[in-house]
């Protein structure tokens, strides 16, 4: 995932309740509007199944590539 994928996630994420799970996580991006093909919403449904308590954790559990590491 790039990071300006993740700045999207951030954005769609910005009001979620943590704790959260996948499953909670990825709805509450679409029900904000990301369509369920969308870049952010396919990293986020790539994430292990587990509950978030921040978007740390999430951040933390999404891939990047080798040029897409944050300075």
């Amino acid at each position: 995932m790039s990071t300006d994928t993740f700045t999207e996630v951030q954005t769609l994420l910005e009001d979620l309740d943590f704790p959260a799970d996948k499953d909670a996580i990825v709805r509450h991006a679409t029900e904000r509007g990301a369509a369920y093909d969308s870049a952010p919403v396919r990293a986020l449904r790539a994430m292990p199944v587990a509950t978030y308590r921040n978007i740390s954790e999430i951040r933390s559990s999404v891939d990047l590539g080798p040029d897409e590491t944050p300075d």
